[in-house]
């Protein structure tokens, strides 16, 4: 399955689902953090990320990145590219397209803002997390910038249609120092789980449910 740029634009007009689908992929040891907290959610820290595709040969691409082993209690997981809110952003989204070019050097003047899904709240870092969903006309360039990134990964959204994408198992959480179970998405070179999860969930609910 593959959309137009006009056609995921349209997607992005219609209802967000947002908790409902979060909760899909929540970790187990989050569902019940997720639904008692969402008053916390008002005092936390501002951050945003984005998720941006583009088309290569026909096929609908998704950019996502393997956080660097530095970056704290997310080391070595996969992520959106994005990062926290800057006194000197003019707002969340500005924060989105700072944080991607910062990352992985894609030029906020190549990338087109075509929707935005539900924030989300993550306990352990305080963070709501703004989500914006950009596109590019084209394939792009990338430089990495390697403290904070260690690979960017482009999948195939036809790989999230596979019938047996989503998996479960234990992964270790920085945040409780302990194993937890939780569902992920199983794509070429990637474990998705977490907040990342989450928000992939409610994208496709949007997109194709």
């Amino acid at each position: 399955m593959s959309f137009s740029k006009s056609e995921l634009k349209q997607k992005f007009q219609l209802p967000l689902p947002g908790i409902s689908s979060h909760l899909k992929m929540a970790p187990k040891h989050r569902v019940q953090e997720i639904l008692s907290n969402k008053d916390n959610a008002l005092n936390a820290k501002k951050s945003a990320v984005l998720i941006l595709f583009f088309h290569e040969q026909e096929v609908l691409k998704m950019i996502v990145i393997r956080r660097s082993d530095y970056v704290g209690i997310h080391a070595g997981q996969i992520a959106f590219p994005g990062g926290r809110y800057d006194e000197d952003d003019k707002d969340v989204r500005t924060t989105a397209l700072r944080e991607i070019q910062e990352e992985i050097g894609i030029p906020e003047d190549k990338i087109e803002i075509i929707g935005r899904l539900s924030d989300i709240y993550v306990p352990p870092s305080n963070f709501l997390i703004s989500v914006f969903v950009g596109y590019l006309d084209k394939k792009p360039k990338y430089k990495i910038q390697d403290r904070e990134v260690a690979e960017v990964i482009e999948i195939s959204f036809d790989e999230f249609l596979k019938s047996d994408v989503i998996k479960q198992k234990d992964f270790y959480v920085n945040s409780i120092k302990a194993a937890s179970n939780a569902p992920y998405f199983d794509v070429t070179n990637a474990e998705i789980w977490g907040a990342s999860a989450m928000v992939v969930s409610e994208l496709l609910d949007v997109l194709v449910n």
